[in-house]
Formats: C-alpha cells, sequence, structure tokens
C-alpha cells in the first residue's frame, strides 16, 4: 500500500475513530495494567499500560513485538524492558497488534495468518488506537506525547514506522499565524529502535516510508540491530539503514522546510549518532526479541541499557514542553 493509501486510511481512522469508545478497561496485571484498545474497524487490542509518575512531562514509549503470524511472541516478551523504562520515568505502551497475541481472533481457524492489507491496517488503525488512548492521557496531563519513542522487532518496524510516517503527516491545527504556536494534531515519533528489522512488508512500501523518515529536518533518530552473518537480517538491515543516511542534493543540504511546511525539528540532534546500524551477538537466539534477553556475564541485560540511552537521549532529552492537544477551532 502506498503512502497515498494509507494516509486515505488513516483519514477514515480519525473519522471513525469519533463513532467508538477509546478503550475498555481490563483489570490491574501484575505488570503494568491490561487494557483493551477499540480500533476503528471494531477490532480488539490488547495493551499493557505502565503508568508514569511524572507527570506531564513524561516521556512515552511503545514496544511491539514481531508481526509474524503465527509465529510471533506476544507484548509479555517486552515486560523486562517496559519495566525497566518505566522505572526512569516513561509511560510504556506494550501492543499486541491484530491477529497476534491476545489480539488474536479466536475463532480464526487459519492459525494466525495475514491478509495482505493486515499490517496497513495495523499501521493506520491499530496503532492509531494506541495514540489516541496516549493522546487522552496526555491531556489528563500524566504524560507528554510530543516526546513519543517505538520500539519494534521484525515486520513491526515497518509498521511502527508506516505510523511514523501518517503521525507526521498531520499538519497542526490552523490557529496561530506562527507555526510553533499552533495546536499540534501530531508528529510526536522522536525515535525509532528496530530489532532485526524486515524491509519486505505486505502492504507498506519501505522505500517510500523510509525516505520519508530519512528528512533530517524531521529529527527522527533510528537505530537498526542486525546480525551480519545472517545474509537476508543484513541485507534487510543495510537497505533500509541506506535510506537513513544523510543525503544532499546536488551538493547542498535538504532545503529546510517553509513555515507552512513545519519548523526545523532537528535542532539539538547530533545526526552523527542519531541514525546508527548495531551489528547484534550472531545466532537465531539473539535474532528480534532474543536480544530482550540476552544477559551478559554481570546476569544484566545489555539491550535494556542500550535502549535507555537511545530514547534518553533522542526522546526524553527532547525540550518540547508539554502542550494542549485541544484547539479552539474544534
Amino acid at each position: 500500500m502506498k503512502l497515498s493509501a494509507l494516509r486515505t486510511v488513516a483519514a477514515a481512522t480519525i473519522v471513525a475513530s469519533l463513532a467508538v469508545p477509546a478503550f475498555a478497561q481490563g483489570k490491574p496485571g501484575q505488570l503494568g495494567e491490561d487494557r483493551t484498545l477499540i480500533a476503528a474497524d471494531s477490532w480488539p487490542i490488547k495493551i499493557t499500560y505502565f503508568e508514569s509518575t511524572g507527570g506531564k512531562e513524561a516521556p512515552v514509549v511503545i514496544l511491539l513485538p514481531a508481526a509474524e503470524g503465527e509465529n510471533s511472541m506476544t507484548r509479555k516478551v517486552w515486560n523486562s524492558m517496559a519495566a525497566s523504562l518505566n522505572k526512569r520515568g516513561y509511560a510504556v505502551v506494550t501492543a499486541d497488534l491484530r491477529k497476534h497475541g491476545d489480539s488474536a481472533d479466536p475463532n480464526d481457524r487459519r492459525g494466525g495468518r495475514l491478509s495482505p492489507n493486515d499490517y496497513a491496517l495495523m499501521a493506520s488503525l491499530d496503532m492509531e488506537a494506541i495514540k489516541t488512548f496516549l493522546v487522552e492521557e496526555h491531556q489528563k496531563q500524566k504524560l507528554n506525547i510530543r516526546k513519543l519513542g517505538i520500539a519494534a522487532a521484525g515486520s513491526s518496524c515497518m509498521v511502527a514506522s508506516a505510523f511514523t510516517v501518517l503521525d507526521w503527516s498531520k499538519k497542526p491545527w490552523p490557529d496561530a499565524p506562527v507555526f510553533d504556536l499552533r495546536t499540534p494534531k501530531g508528529q510526536d515519533v522522536r525515535a525509532l529502535l528496530m530489532l532485526s528489522p524486515k524491509s519486505n512488508v505486505k502492504g507498506i512500501n519501505s522505500t517510500d516510508v523510509m525516505k520519508f523518515i530519512a528528512d533530517p529536518y524531521k529529527g527522527i533518530a533510528v537505530q537498526i540491530y542486525y546480525d551480519k552473518s545472517d545474509r537476508a537480517e543484513k541485507s534487510s538491515a543495510e537497505k533500509l539503514y541506506g535510506f537513513l543516511e544523510l543525503k544532499t542534493r546536488g551538493g547542498q543540504t535538504e532545503p529546510k522546510p517553509s513555515d507552512e511546511e513545519g519548523t526545523d525539528q532537528s535542532v539539538g540532534i547530533d545526526f552523527s549518532d542519531a541514525r546508527q546500524l548495531r551489528d547484534r551477538p550472531a545466532g537465531k537466539e539473539f535474532a528480534a526479541e532474543g536480544l530482550l534477553a540476552a544477559k551478559d556475564a554481570s546476569g544484566k541485560i545489555p539491550m535494556e541499557q542500550y535502549a535507555a540511552e537511545f530514547f534518553d537521549k533522542y526522546v526524553n532529552g527532547r525540550s518540547d514542553t508539554w502542550k494542549t492537544r485541544t484547539s479552539k477551532l474544534e
């Protein structure tokens, strides 16, 4: 599905979401609180929410397990990472996207096999339901949605990336003469952490998506972990990273956006290390979510520290203060 088609679905999502409840609250889980969100097409999306005690300036991270159909893990694989980030003051959501984990259809006799449009629906409907819930928490001053990061594994990396494009395509309300004073509708995703990403995902044009994210003036940090000894994984990771390397046009850097397009979001971002391709330990056991359980000699999980450092710098370290999402034009 091309970006124009994704944007069309997203627009329909925003309209349809007005007719459905944002979420149904479940019983508190042992780690975080389990909740059920309702996507615009009525598909129930199961999440676990780790509320921050940091108040309205708390940063936010969404954690997504690989969406690989019947071979997928559930959102619980992120529990340790979620708890670690939550202790550092982050609000955290772990999620099972449609047809995966607790969000699978119990009546599906196909065993979780995906249709060609499912990944596009995950990006445009499932992720939008999660974002809607987080905006509600933002309005309650429990977090700052302007400081949003996403970590994902496998095919979910492209789902997260496609959602980032949709989120950044939402221009602010035209309720002020100066762009920086306008009420935001989106443009909140600041950083993407990818574990063993897959570049070929049905329904998502990875080339268009990554070229959009690569725009240096959007200031979106990306860190990719891959196994260089795995030919397929190496090919996917290097393909995606190739789009992220800073480009020039005719010897000149890309033109800065006009006031109508937005301000330069890269201010204060050091692109010398904001876009990284990092080698992970070799071996199938360390692929994708395997990194979330890999311990060093001291018994610690290095990936938790790597993620914390990445999000601390490129999400929590941003100067974007809390700002209402209610426009006087609504």
